[in-house]
């Protein structure tokens, strides 16, 4: 095993204005790294200028419409023992990018080609709302290069299948890549549509390749050729799947997603669909939460009831690590369709359970107090629309164990959600136990 000071590190950027991001792309692991190249494909603004001034060695290439090419032209420059290979709106933490020559050095003396980080999606308030696994970090050999115009993958020349150590319990990156205006989304957009269906030509019969082509119809409100994307890949798609296949398996929680937003569906082929993709991954617990919303959102609540439930069991015993993406970053979602379909099926105890699952993560979310309220509340009206004032009494106790009712905000946003859930007499109860009326009237109460 080498010592972590032999251990030489090559840092890799493809880049095309990006002045925003390159003193931060080039200063997260500036520490650890032997070297740091930058590939500039033809920017227009300072971020050649600021590379240089930062240390990195800047190399100037005409864009070649290809992704692959381009990082391979990098790797090529590269002199470094190990690639640590981000773009330029990726970053470490600090203390992250501090482990890599200890890990490298450790895998010095065995035969592994990388190591796999968990790679987190930030949205423009800075909040993580997807991840999965990435391969980012690989030796420098001749032997391992990408593929692909767009949508690149490493891959072995040799054609063996490239040995990966699973490092994403140590080592996160952050992307901040879907932060941004809308008009540079489409851009990029634009662009990457070219450069795949020239893959998709050479290719026809790549089910990857068509899956990515579908999210490109799909985030273009093109549904009708998402969905024939879909199922196009699903047809070509081996018998065996791997289990940690993310491509493949998007593409049928994709397919349920453009099945669910048309307003002719048969919930036939949702199941059949739902069906396919379980055999293939049977672990997946988007499939199930798609299946649920629709089911949920087309008057079945006992069908939607078990998908949803079916897919919190899968995450809780599969967890979100290259699987249940749309889950993991919708959970509240499906709490509120949980709570909604066990109050349509008068499973009440359940639909309490599901709303407070929400609340105790996001108690300002109206969906889960109003299915709280009203389950809470269901079947104890008097002869007179009245709720009895000890029912109303105990309510309010339940409540405390959520809210803060001695704050304005608190006390306001649950008379506001008695009121949307049709519990009038509670919405008096609690606006006569903690405003005089002067008050009331200065609300609009």
């Amino acid at each position: 095993m080498k010592d972590r000071n032999e251990i030489r590190i090559s840092q890799c950027l493809i880049v095309k204005d990006e002045e925003k991001n390159i003193e931060r792309a080039l200063s997260w692991g500036k520490s650890v790294m032997w070297e740091q190249i930058v590939i500039d494909t033809g920017s227009t603004d300072q971020t050649m200028e600021l590379a240089r001034k930062l240390g990195a060695k800047v190399f100037d290439l005409e864009w070649p419409e290809d992704f692959a090419a381009a990082k391979n032209y990098a790797i090529d420059q590269a002199q470094g023992d190990w690639i640590v290979f981000l773009d330029a709106d990726e970053y470490m933490a600090e203390t992250d990018a501090k482990k890599l020559p200890d890990i490298f050095a450790q895998l010095s003396g065995q035969d592994l080609d990388g190591v796999a980080a968990m790679l987190y999606n930030l949205d423009d308030d800075g909040r993580i709302f997807s991840f999965c696994s990435h391969l980012r970090f690989f030796r420098n050999s001749i032997d391992i290069r990408y593929r692909r115009r767009i949508h690149e993958q490493l891959v072995s020349l040799s054609g063996r299948e490239l040995r990966i150590l699973d490092g994403t319990g140590e080592l996160s990156i952050f992307h901040t890549g879907y932060q941004g205006s809308v008009s540079v989304k489409k851009k990029k957009s634009g662009r990457n549509r070219k450069m795949l269906q020239k893959e998709i030509e050479e290719h026809p019969q790549d089910p990857e390749l068509l899956g990515y082509m579908g999210d490109e119809c799909l985030d273009d409100g093109e549904l009708k050729e998402a969905e024939q994307c879909y199922r196009t890949a699903i047809e070509y798609m081996p018998g065996e799947l791997k289990e940690y296949d993310q491509r493949n398996a998007a593409t049928f929680t994709k397919l349920l997603m453009v099945l669910t937003e048309k307003e002719d569906t048969d919930p036939n082929e949702i199941r059949k669909v739902y069906g396919q993709a379980v055999r293939a991954f049977p672990k997946e617990g988007d499939f199930d939460y798609m299946a649920g919303r629709f089911f949920a959102a087309h008057g079945q609540p006992m069908d939607g009831m078990m998908y949803l439930e079916n897919a919190l069991d899968k995450l809780e015993r599969h967890g979100c690590t290259n699987r249940a993406l749309f889950l993991a970053g919708n959970l509240g979602d499906a709490y509120d369709l949980l709570a909604k379909c066990c109050y349509e099926t008068g499973e009440l105890q359940k639909c309490v359970q599901y709303a407070v699952e929400h609340l105790k993560y996001e108690r300002y979310e109206m969906k889960p107090l109003f299915w709280l309220l009203k389950a809470l509340f269901h079947g104890r009206m008097t002869a007179s629309g009245k709720i009895d004032e000890d029912e109303n009494a105990a309510v309010k106790a339940f409540l405390t164990k959520l809210y803060d009712l001695s704050s304005l905000k608190d006390r306001l946003f649950v008379i506001k959600a008695a009121q949307k859930a049709g519990c009038d007499s509670f919405a008096e109860y609690m606006t006569g136990c903690f405003f005089s009326p002067e008050e009331r009237r200065s609300l609009g109460l």
